[in-house]
Order: structure tokens, then C-alpha cells, then sequence
């Protein structure tokens, strides 16, 4: 109830990571091919649905999953704006049962989602995205990873992170994982390519 209500409150200012484009590699991977489309995608965490109408606009059947009433807000006008229909689902994607999101997807996108998620409950998240992925299909995840260079906190870690080999132990049984070479090792974020094994 703290987090959704901190959310509430940073959408209605504007979060930090709101932007009006895609992701760049979410762009990069449409545009090279290795995500094929159309098909159905869930954007996990969604947020004031950029990814999710970009999607949309590239003939995906999109979901948009967010525990935030005021970001689903956003994105709903987002879609009215764009002229897309989009599938908008207000639920706690950590929770052990997520009504209204319904498998399987082509496509599911997670930008700071699963490393936002307490650690206790990041196993069933990975659980239920290895669920909702059809065999052969596309996880994008980016994720603040290992040690954030702008995080000076003294004996105090950032707190919203994966460490090194954790998207192994989540995902690895299900998924092949490829890490991207942007954003590179160092930088305190990373971003995994999996495909859901068969």
C-alpha cells in the first residue's frame, strides 16, 4: 500500500522515467527483427504507457499491467491520444494470483519492474512470467544491476536492483538469457534478452 501510494504520488508530478519515446532497445530489437510482430505483449509495470501504445501502434494485442490507478490513468489517455485500443489491468503484478492478465504473450517488456519488486517476491514474478510467456517467445527486461555508480549512500546499497547472477537463478530454468552490450557492464543498469525455451 506505501509503494502504490509513493507511485500515485510520482505519476501525478511525473516520475523521473517518464518519457514520449520508446525504449531504445525495445525499438532496436522490433526494428532488427528478433521481435516478431504482430502477436500479443504485456508491458509489465507500464506505468503512463508509453511502451504499451508503442506496441499497440506496431500491431501488438497490448496489455498494460500497473498497481498505480493514476499511471493507468496516463496511459489510457496515452492510447486515447494515439488512437489505440489497449488492454489496461490495475493489479500487484507480485501478488501470488494476478487476475486480468492472461497468457500467453509473444512479448512481455519489464523496464524496472522485477528489480523494483521486494526480493522476496521476485520469484514469484519470475514465475509468473515464465507463465504468461509462450514457448519460443520474447522477454525484454531492463533493470538497475549490481552496484549504481551515482548511489553514494555510505555501508548502504541501492535498493531497487538485481545482483549479478540473480536473472540466472530466477529465470535460467525457463529461459535462455543474452545480455545485451547496452546498457554496458559498469553502469549500474543492464538489459537481458530471454527467450522462453519450448
Amino acid at each position: 500500500m506505501a509503494g502504490r501510494i509513493r507511485y500515485d504520488f510520482m505519476y501525478r508530478v511525473g516520475a523521473p522515467w517518464e518519457t514520449s519515446a520508446p525504449r531504445p532497445e525495445l525499438a532496436e530489437l522490433l526494428a532488427g527483427g528478433e521481435i516478431s510482430r504482430p502477436g500479443r505483449a504485456l508491458d509489465l509495470g507500464c506505468g503512463d504507457g508509453t511502451q504499451t501504445v508503442f506496441l499497440a501502434r506496431q500491431g501488438f494485442e497490448t496489455t498494460g499491467v500497473d498497481f498505480s490507478p493514476v499511471a493507468l490513468a496516463k496511459a489510457r489517455e496515452a492510447a486515447g491520444r494515439a488512437g489505440v485500443e489497449v488492454d489496461l489491468v490495475r493489479a500487484d503484478f507480485t501478488a501470488d494470483r494476478v487476475d486480468g492478465v492472461r497468457g500467453p504473450y509473444d512479448l512481455i517488456v519489464d523496464y524496472g519492474s522485477l528489480d523494483d519488486a521486494p526480493p522476496a517476491r521476485r520469484k514469484v514474478t519470475a514465475a509468473h512470467v515464465a507463465e504468461w510467456t509462450r514457448p519460443g517467445g520474447l522477454v525484454l527486461m531492463w533493470c538497475f544491476y549490481n552496484d549504481i555508480p551515482w548511489w553514494r549512500w555510505e555501508r548502504m546499497r541501492y535498493p531497487g536492483r538485481l545482483r549479478p547472477g540473480e536473472e540466472r537463478e530466477l529465470y535460467e530454468e525457463a529461459f535462455t538469457i543474452r545480455r545485451l552490450a547496452a546498457p554496458a557492464a559498469g553502469s549500474g543498469s543492464a538489459c537481458f534478452v530471454l527467450r522462453r525455451r519450448a
